[in-house]
């Protein structure tokens, strides 16, 4: 007995697409968050513990946003969408934790 394939789906091409648009205008807010949240820094400490505050809120937040939106592409068989949204997504997280940790 032959398993039955595991296509993509019809309209992955189109959904990658829009999903990908939608992940740069989200992605340029959260880094307009992460340049707002640090221009007070400096100031006082409660500032810079409020501006670090911020930030590793943005950080989670997109963390869990690639993650899940990748496992949820994933189980629904939109293999483009994911691989889009997470480069999208994924490689700016990357960038926000690097600019942390210096």
């Amino acid at each position: 007995m032959q398993r039955p394939t595991r296509r993509p789906r019809e309209h992955d091409g189109l959904l990658a697409v829009l999903i990908g648009l939608f992940d740069v205008v989200l992605v340029i807010i959260l880094g307009y968050g992460m340049v707002f949240s640090g221009i007070g820094a400096g100031f006082d400490e409660y500032a810079d513990q409020r501006a670090d505050a911020a930030q590793h809120g943005i950080q989670v937040f997109a963390a869990w946003l690639a993650a899940g939106g990748f496992a949820l592409a994933a189980v629904l068989r939109y293999w483009k969408t994911g691989v889009v949204h997470l480069l999208i997504v994924g490689l700016p997280l990357l960038v926000f934790l690097a600019e942390q940790s210096n």
